[in-house]
């Protein structure tokens, strides 16, 4: 009786061994399988961190030049306020001087006795003179460079000149 009690101890032992053993294969392979996968992620992740470390670097550097593109822009906007501001102050000198000329110029006519000069300072000025300096003075205006009416609309199909600028400067002699 013991020998078979031993015997189905050591039957049950040797059963639990085998399932034991099949449990921790089992355990072995799906945690192998885990690992594949983790290390596939693993994978994936490292290519997105270098995807995003190349994506942050053209971000810095688009960063960088935009910067750069502000800080020009900052110094354009400076020199444009200077020279606005220039521009107006000649402005004001101009018109302040064309006020002084003119009272000056009326001051003259009036003070004058002179036949010849009251009967010149009364004469009108034709209406073709008129619009001559009209046409002149807009020409003057720098903003209007691309005006046809100051500047041929067509350009020129003659060759230019051979400049001095190319050539070696020779000493002029006087």
């Amino acid at each position: 009786m013991l020998s078979t009690i031993s015997s189905k101890i050591i039957a049950l032992l040797i059963v639990l061994l085998i399932v034991l053993i099949g449990v921790f294969t089992a355990f072995f392979v799906i945690n192998k399988g885990q690992i594949a996968l983790l290390n596939a992620n693993l994978d994936k992740s490292e290519l997105a961190r270098s995807e995003l470390q190349k994506n942050l670097s053209s971000v810095t550097s688009s960063l960088e030049s935009a910067e750069t593109d502000k800080q020009t822009l900052l110094g354009s906007l400076d020199l444009l306020a200077k020279a606005l501001s220039d521009r107006e102050r000649s402005r004001n000198e101009i018109k302040r001087e064309f006020e002084q000329s003119t009272k000056e110029l009326t001051q003259v006519f009036e003070r004058s006795s002179d036949e010849k000069t009251l009967s010149w300072g009364a004469t009108g000025i034709p209406d073709a003179v008129n619009s001559v300096l009209e046409q002149s003075a807009r020409c003057a205006n720098r903003y209007r460079n691309q005006d046809s009416v100051c500047f041929s609309a067509q350009g020129t199909d003659r060759p230019l000149h051979r400049s001095a600028v190319f050539q070696q400067e020779k000493p002029r002699s006087f």
